[in-house]
């Protein structure tokens, strides 16, 4: 069958393509920022406390940020998925059916960690236990829910491999058969490795400054972090795009200009992220990094676009303006943000613990 056949027809959406495409990059620009630091604090405080000279308390405070920063990526994920659905919709809720099994199961995954996430941060603030167990059935939880959500990504701008919904129709396809999906995902993980360490180095640099003897060394573990998760991240990169089907990859290699503009300013940023964390100079490392995830985001855009050339094009969605429905969203979106700036500016503090000792 005609991949082009199984593709349902496109909705009108209120207002110009590019309106939307912009709030989508942006949007999971913030949620791409708290996913990366949740899922690399976990996978990293997996890792601390199998070390015995990481005490309890230090990692209670790792995990202490854990379970916000597990809501905050669900909430503000749901913006960028509603951006996808007014864009992309055909396209997503296909794939999305057609691996429903294991799509519902992202959801018991992420409560499930999210359970787990409360039950280390109070019992490691009692100094008892590392936790390493529960931290360990974490990660496995939150990688599960990030393999998933690769696996839709591919099934997405992949029509041409809906045809195995033929074979395979009780929900449980996958997208194990595309050559980009592992160094997809790995490239994924690496990075959340590399932003987790960030947070570690940023936890540190407070320490300092409160003048505890272990905040140096966590500065310099969490660089070190980050500054070998982004160079692993070139060779991720790099097998990903190798791996590529061969007229995207050539877009990216001088056949698109802006995609290639974007692949070469993401080299150049990952590239000086890790020269200043292996210099330890934490603040211009943040900052790389910050704008290399900005123009991966903006990347991911263009990857997406190339696929779906043979099938689609988003400027050639119908527009049926609605003024008044768009003024609502951005009228509401403005006062969701004072209600976030209000509560961030007041926190619910827990008991003070007796203090933390070891990096």
């Amino acid at each position: 069958m005609e991949p082009s056949a199984m593709i349902p027809a496109a909705e009108a959406i209120p207002a110009a393509p590019w309106l939307f495409r912009c709030l989508l990059d942006v949007t999971f620009f913030v949620h791409i920022l708290f996913m990366n630091t949740m899922l690399g604090l976990t996978l990293l405080g997996f890792v601390r406390s199998l070390r015995s000279s990481v005490a309890p308390l230090a990692l209670g405070q790792q995990a202490g940020m854990i379970p916000n920063l597990t809501a905050l990526t669900v909430n503000i994920g749901v913006a960028p998925l509603l951006f996808v659905q007014v864009l992309y919709g055909q396209f997503l809720y296909v794939s999305s059916t057609l691996m429903g099994v294991y799509w519902f199961g992202v959801v018991l995954a992420v409560m499930g960690a999210y359970g787990l996430a409360y039950r280390q941060k109070y019992a490691l603030h009692a100094g008892n236990e590392r936790g390493t167990l529960v931290w360990g059935m974490m990660s496995l939880l939150m990688l599960y829910a990030s393999l998933v959500q690769s696996h839709n990504a591919v099934l997405l701008v992949r029509p041409d491999m809906w045809t195995g919904y033929f074979d395979n129709p009780a929900g449980t396809m996958t997208a194990w058969g595309d050559a980009t999906l592992l160094p997809r995902w790995l490239h994924f993980v690496t990075a959340s490795l590399a932003i987790g360490g960030l947070t570690l180095a940023m936890v540190g640099r407070r320490r300092t400054r409160h003048h505890d003897p272990h905040g140096e060394e966590l500065v310099a573990q969490g660089l070190a972090w980050f500054g070998w998760s982004t160079l692993a991240q070139f060779v991720g990169g790099v097998w990903w795009l190798m791996a590529l089907p061969r007229p995207v990859m050539l877009g990216f290699m001088g056949g698109d200009p802006f995609a290639t503009g974007l692949l070469l300013a993401g080299i150049a940023g990952a590239g000086a992220a890790a020269a200043f964390a292996f210099m330890r100079r934490l603040m211009p490392a943040a900052a790389c990094g910050v704008a290399t995830i900005a123009v991966m985001i903006a990347m991911r855009g263009v990857l997406r676009q190339l696929y779906l050339e043979p099938y689609f094009d988003t400027a050639s969605l119908p527009v049926r303006p609605e003024p008044s429905t768009v003024a609502m969203f951005f009228g509401f979106f403005a006062v969701s943000l004072a209600v976030v700036w209000w509560a961030a500016k007041h926190p619910v503090k827990d008991a003070p613990a007796s203090g933390v000792k070891g990096a």
